[in-house]
């Protein structure tokens, strides 16, 4: 405890000491810190006091260092070069970091799969994925580029249009196999229909869906919901149902065949992805290499449904 408050006692003292140990001159040094000359001289006796040693040698109108002084000031500066080294490090982290963030669902099924081809979007840079619900705008504002679907509801933003999703019931293969194949549409009256309870406008739920297809949910029907659409496909993944599946997000499920389409009907969304970056600024990496890559990997047509189901024009 001692030393602690020994350490507060002096902490103030060292930036003079300092300088005047690299200028060897009380007035130089009080011309730097802004102070007089008497008063750098003041400081430097109550500093020698407290460490109870000298630290400069006196002589006339001119000033040294002593085996003590030059051992707190080759401490000293070795403690200062570690400071600026970390704050250029948090400020190089801080103007190479980019802040992407999306939904919950976004980020686990369609860019975490993926990270090796992610971080070829934005060479040299470091990214911080971060995951927010219904939309994906984390709401601090502190983001540099974001993924949605449907146009953000956040002000100050500027928005670029991405492509559609396609959406198709889904579910295990082994839920297939227990439950034997749907014929049409009808048949999924009589199946666990998992649900995400929907958190914004833009998302498109059974009752929608099943309207498309002039069908409605009987009033005694009590699907499985869940408060986001990760939950939803876990559950749909350990065959404890059928799911409304957003084909765009669960290609690579579906490739594995982890997960399948059991019935021929779709509906397109009238919503779209999105990019959107804060308008007041220009980002300083390229748009456009994530952007591609996104159309290129998720935008295009998907295997077993209509030329209709194409990319955003």
């Amino acid at each position: 405890m001692r030393n602690k408050a020994l350490f507060r006692n002096v902490q103030r003292l060292l930036p003079t000491f300092e300088a005047a140990a690299r200028h060897m001159s009380f007035t130089l040094a009080g011309e730097e810190v802004g102070l007089s000359q008497s008063a750098v001289s003041k400081q430097m006796m109550e500093l020698e006091n407290r460490l109870g040693q000298p630290l400069f040698a006196r002589a006339h109108k001119q000033i040294s260092l002593t085996s003590a002084g030059h051992r707190l000031l080759k401490a000293y500066s070795l403690a200062t070069s570690q400071i600026i080294d970390a704050l250029e490090d948090l400020i190089q982290e801080h103007s190479r970091q980019i802040v992407l963030s999306t939904s919950t669902a976004n980020g686990a099924f369609m860019l975490l799969p993926r990270l090796a081809e992610l971080r070829e979007c934005f060479p040299g840079r470091e990214i911080f994925l971060v995951t927010w619900d219904p939309q994906g705008i984390e709401p601090t504002g502190q983001v540099d580029l974001a993924l949605t679907f449907g146009k953000p509801d956040f002000p100050g933003l500027t928005t670029r249009p991405l492509f559609p999703d396609i959406l198709t019931p889904v579910c295990s293969p082994e839920f297939l196999e227990k439950n034997g194949p749907l014929r049409d549409v009808s048949g999924l009256l009589n199946c666990e229909l998992l649900y995400m309870q929907a958190q914004h406008p833009s998302w498109v739920g059974w009752r929608q869906w099943l309207r498309e297809f002039a069908l409605e949910l009987p009033k005694n029907h009590q699907p499985m919901g869940f408060n986001n659409y990760y939950n939803t496909i876990q559950a749909c993944l350990a065959g404890q149902g059928v799911a409304l599946g957003w084909l765009r997000q669960l290609g690579n499920m579906l490739d594995s065949r982890r997960l399948v389409t059991p019935l021929p009907q779709f509906l397109v969304t009238e919503d779209v992805y999105y990019l959107a970056w804060p308008a007041d600024r220009t980002p300083d990496f390229q748009i456009e290499l994530f952007e591609e890559w996104l159309t290129r990997r998720y935008g295009g047509a998907i295997p077993g449904f209509p030329s209709l189901a194409t990319p955003f024009a």
